[in-house]
């Protein structure tokens, strides 16, 4: 499904592995057309069919900008650049090498997820001459909307972040938590398998002096932005860092992840008697992160 949020600027809804409202892509409209992220490649009919309900065809689109690499954000971008045939895939340098050739996160997306891997679809490599990196502050217009890239590795060391100056939007990729309405807590984005704390920090306090209007954000929707928003993030990183702490002496990453299920639900004020499979996921993956920094921290006797 596909939502305008204003002229030319649209939310899809792509059905990600079959559930509504889990993983978001935005889509620019302007002289020039942009889609920011693409979800997995299993959601690659739902991209295009939203795409053309609007009157766009694919093959219309100027850039592809993805966010990170992580297959939720990247995976669909090989195989709809095979329809997409005049568009330039624009991501971070580090990312780049991953979108030519996706053999290593593949197999780290194996390792991680197992089967379930699977259902996430194939991922297509990318003819190089198609992808082109952007630098920190590198900027492009699509007319009157115009976009400047700002890099923000504490997610992943190939993350940006992207901010569309004329009205004020900021498209966060996974800088910013994660809300589902089936289970309506803010899941902190510190995912294996290089997710750096300190890093995540920074990049907040950078994002907060953009004094953005709006935050689009891929896990899911259109969000108020505010520096107490930010404020926010940064607060509940820092709880969520106390708390696997003191969980982390366990070593069962499954426990774990039950104690902060509920721990996240009396957070946020949330009666749930159970908490729906891919929520229980993204809360496992946000504790795996955490405990993968405490103990690369642990082992450079870097204060985390």
């Amino acid at each position: 499904m596909i939502t305008r949020i204003q002229d030319g600027v649209y939310l899809i809804d792509t059905m990600a592995l079959g559930v509504r409202e889990f993983v978001a892509a935005y889509l620019l409209v302007d002289e020039k057309t942009a889609l920011i992220d693409t979800g997995y490649a299993s959601s690659l009919n739902v991209l295009l069919s939203d795409i053309k309900s609007i009157g766009l065809d694919p093959s219309m689109l100027d850039y592809i900008i993805v966010t990170h690499v992580h297959l939720d954000h990247a995976g669909a971008a090989g195989s709809l650049i095979k329809t997409a045939t005049n568009a330039k895939v624009l991501a971070h340098p580090r990312g780049v090498k991953h979108l030519v050739d996706p053999t290593r996160l593949i197999s780290s997306v194996e390792e991680i997820y197992g089967q379930v891997a699977a259902l996430f679809g194939k991922v297509e490599p990318i003819p190089p001459e198609q992808v082109s990196s952007v630098e920190d502050c590198a900027r492009v217009s699509l007319g009157k909307m115009r976009l400047k890239f700002v890099h923000t590795q504490g997610h992943a060391p190939h993350h940006i972040c992207v901010y569309e100056e004329t009205n004020s939007f900021l498209f966060t990729g996974d800088v910013i938590s994660g809300t589902y309405p089936s289970f309506p807590v803010f899941v902190p984005p510190s995912v294996p398998p290089s997710f750096d704390y300190h890093g995540l920090i920074e990049d907040l306090k950078r994002l907060m002096k953009l004094e953005p209007k709006l935050l689009m954000v891929p896990h899911f929707g259109v969000r108020q932005a505010s520096k107490s928003v930010f404020e926010g993030e940064i607060s509940l990183l820092n709880w969520w860092k106390d708390f696997i702490s003191s969980e982390k002496e366990s070593g069962d990453v499954e426990l774990i992840t039950d104690a902060a299920c509920k721990a996240l639900a009396k957070k946020f004020g949330v009666n749930v008697k159970e908490v729906p499979d891919y929520v229980r996921t993204s809360i496992k993956l946000a504790v795996e992160g955490m405990l993968g920094y405490l103990e690369r921290s642990a082992t450079q006797g870097r204060e985390s």
